[in-house]
């Protein structure tokens, strides 16, 4: 957000996370990380979850630090400008989850371990493909296609939320071990991330992993929105970097006697990554600003996704037409911009469906009066 929208602490959260990440990511730092066995380094997690991030807009009461889910964007952002990989952002995304869909004892033992620092993920396909059925005594069958799970091989928690095939409700569960483990297989990713194919199909769940079996779908809906805020954050984060190294590499690399940035295409290209980075962040700053309960809105939240995950896939393109081909390279940083914009982009799911979302709930259901 910019620095006239944050609020004192959410400013110096913000001012933290860059401050702590720059000290030590760079190039060949995430590259020597990607090829790691793990993906990232223990000791920096322990770090970070001693700083409170898987923390930030949990309750109080579970050991949070309470804050709003602004306060989480702007940790998400500067990850996401620093293109770090780790269970991070996953872990955000499943605390932002169970805390938005109201207090429960189980629900807030799960809170209770993220914030104490133990990865988790969730496990939401982003096109609703995977279903959930009663099948007696309190029991679920799930069914669908293969779900991509980023960092569920690290994960101590697995959270479900799922449509349910037989009601109009959604199906909020935990996942056995014994069900990631056997059913969750490690796929290569595109970016810096780590992933899993994890395949549910037939797979029963016992009346003891159910958290909240009827959850109401405007609910899972809301929750959901706001949990993919943190990502379209981290992707507002990534193209800003790519914009901002694009503008100083026209600014010092000379051509025909001058820098490139004198020329009038080279100008066009980065004013348009500008408009588009723009037009993202201050979309997403929107959407957070109204991602509060009493609002209960998930069409600009759905609209922040969208775009910034279109923007940081236009700024790295053309940012890797500014460098002349440099950023694509495993020498130059950007390189895994070019990779995590596509893949993150991918992860929110078929446009075609996003679109006919954000239609459904800005056309048909006038939802929030965003227009």
């Amino acid at each position: 957000m910019t620095d006239s929208m944050l609020t004192r602490d959410e400013a110096e959260l913000a001012s933290t996370a860059r401050s702590f990440l720059s000290g030590f990511v760079g190039n060949s730092y995430l590259n020597e990380q990607e090829e790691s066995e793990d993906g990232h380094e223990q000791a920096r997690w322990k770090q970070m979850t001693g700083l409170g991030w898987t923390a930030v807009n949990l309750p109080e009461r579970v050991g949070g630090g309470d804050g709003s889910l602004a306060a989480a964007a702007m940790v998400a952002r500067e990850i996401g400008r620093a293109a770090y990989a780790s269970p991070l952002l996953q872990t955000m995304r499943t605390g932002t989850l169970l805390a938005s869909l109201g207090s429960d004892e189980r629900a807030d033992e799960l809170m209770a371990r993220i914030a104490g620092g133990s990865p988790a993920a969730v496990v939401a396909s982003a096109d609703r493909t995977v279903r959930a059925r009663a099948v007696g005594g309190g029991a679920f069958l799930l069914s669908g296609s293969a779900a991509v799970v980023e960092w569920l091989t690290a994960a101590g928690t697995a959270v479900v939320l799922v449509p349910r095939a037989d009601s109009d409700g959604w199906l909020l569960a935990t996942l056995p071990p014994e069900v990631v483990g056997e059913r969750g297989v490690a796929v290569p990713s595109v970016d810096n991330e780590r992933e899993s194919l994890l395949d549910l199909d037939g797979v029963g769940l016992p009346a003891a992993t159910a958290l909240r079996d009827d959850v109401p779908a405007a609910d899972a809906e809301y929750a959901l929105a706001r949990a993919n805020l943190l990502r379209a954050s981290a992707m507002v984060g990534g193209a800003e970097e790519v914009l901002a190294q694009s503008t100083r590499y026209a600014k010092t690399r000379h051509q025909f006697g001058r820098p490139i940035g004198a020329f009038q295409a080279v100008r066009h290209h980065l004013a348009r990554m500008s408009i588009a980075v723009d037009g993202a962040r201050l979309l997403t700053d929107e959407a957070l600003t109204r991602a509060e309960p009493s609002a209960h809105e998930t069409a600009i939240a759905g609209a922040a996704l969208f775009a910034a995950a279109r923007s940081y896939v236009e700024a790295v393109l053309t940012g890797a037409q500014v460098h002349g081909g440099v950023g694509t390279t495993v020498e130059h940083i950007l390189h895994h911009h070019f990779r995590r914009a596509k893949s993150m982009q991918l992860r929110c799911g078929k446009r075609a469906n996003r679109l006919r979302e954000l239609h459904g709930a800005l056309v048909v259901r006038r939802e929030g009066g965003l227009w």
